[in-house]
């Protein structure tokens, strides 16, 4: 089974949580063009870290999610897509990784990957890649939406409205962006699929 990040639930409204996540590494990076083509080019540049485009030329192994940020404006989407853990030569990492999306056009998103939870920043590999960046979150509490179907872009807002809608109701602020994680491989169908809003609260 596919590792994700460790969370401990504080409080459950239906299909809301809100959780808190003790701490994980990502490794970014960012990339300026509409979604579809960031999400790819970006999931590519980290994939072919966790494969060996590393100086150690470690494989690390994949987590759920893979997540991503729309940093080029004020609202933003997040969406998540987990990996397959996949063991190819001498080590692994694995990445957990959401993705974040406003709408189509071209912006700039930050795509990210989680990190296996047995590295920190200082024995994680070394890219080989200069635009790949590492960032260490600790101790953070996300409210989050679980929901179903086959993403794209109107059911991400649609959902993202929803969680907007019930933490007004509850007085509760958003600190960040909000995020669109995917938990299935593409081959699960739409009614089975694992999806979530998240945002920092």
């Amino acid at each position: 089974m596919t590792e994700s990040p460790a969370y401990t639930v504080e409080n459950k409204d239906k299909d809301i949580e809100i959780r808190v996540y003790p701490g994980y590494i990502l490794a970014q990076v960012d990339i300026e063009a509409d979604f579809d083509k960031a999400m790819g080019l970006g999931f590519s540049i980290l994939a072919n870290y966790i494969f060996g485009g590393n100086k150690k030329k470690s494989n690390i192994s994949m987590m759920a999610p893979v997540s991503g940020e729309n940093i080029s404006s004020s609202e933003k989407i997040a969406m998540t897509i987990p990996v397959t853990e996949e063991a190819i030569g001498s080590e692994k990492i694995s990445m957990a990784a959401p993705v974040t999306e406003e709408d189509a056009g071209p912006h700039i998103y930050r795509i990210s990957f989680t990190m296996p939870s047995k590295y920190t920043l200082e024995t994680l590999p070394i890219p080989d890649d200069e635009r790949i960046k590492f960032k260490e979150v600790k101790n953070q509490k996300m409210a989050v939406l679980r929901f179903k179907g086959r993403v794209h872009h109107k059911l991400a807002n649609m959902e993202v409205e929803e969680l907007k809608n019930w933490l007004e109701k509850n007085n509760i602020k958003a600190k960040t962006n909000f995020i669109i994680a995917q938990y299935n491989n593409p081959a699960v169908p739409g009614f089975l699929r694992r999806n979530e809003v998240m945002v920092e609260v």
